[in-house]
């Protein structure tokens, strides 16, 4: 499996594992009709924005295999909401279901991390739907412990989730080694 950075051409590959992983990692939790009808036009836009205009101290790393798909990304940086002990923010992370379980979540958090650490950020956050006990358990399992509860509205619907943090991601770093 390769880690590496994503470029703007990367785009539809991340669109289609951003798409297919919320689809099967997400039955249960968002509604069907929401899930049936996400589109490349829904979800395009927020990523090639992301490579093309990235947020300071934002990055985006795609995990590749053997044949070049892309099978999963993580994207953060910056905490961008004003948080005062946490800095950093894992924006979103996807791996397709069919990869899942390889340790490829890991590499992707660890390739984060290291960029993180480079631009002098520590610490960490993540948000994640309350009802996601996989996702849950994986930031569990990776040290993260829940530091808040709230919602977050999704097409009008109102959803609860967690918040996981690390106050020292060199933590996580020296684990994931």
């Amino acid at each position: 499996m390769k880690i590496r950075n994503a470029v703007l051409e990367d785009v539809d590959g991340i669109v289609k594992v951003h798409i297919d992983s919320l689809k099967t990692s997400h039955i249960g939790i968002l509604p069907s009709d929401f899930l049936d009808n996400l589109t490349h036009e829904w979800s395009s836009p927020r990523f090639t924005e992301a490579l093309s205009k990235p947020l300071k101290d934002a990055s985006l790393y795609i995990a590749e295999n053997e044949n070049g798909k892309i099978v999963g990304f993580i994207w953060g940086g910056a905490e961008r909401n004003g948080d005062d002990v946490y800095q950093g923010e894992i924006y979103a992370i996807y791996v397709l279901n069919e990869y899942q379980g390889a340790g490829i979540g890991r590499q992707l958090v660890e390739a984060l991390v290291e960029d993180l650490l480079r631009h002098h950020i520590r610490s960490m956050l993540v948000m994640v739907f309350a009802e996601n006990i996989s996702s849950r358990r994986f930031y569990e399992a990776m040290g993260g412990r829940k530091i808040r509860e709230g919602t977050v509205t999704v097409k009008g619907e109102v959803y609860k989730d967690v918040v996981y943090g690390w106050t020292n991601i060199e933590n996580i770093s020296h684990k994931l080694k």
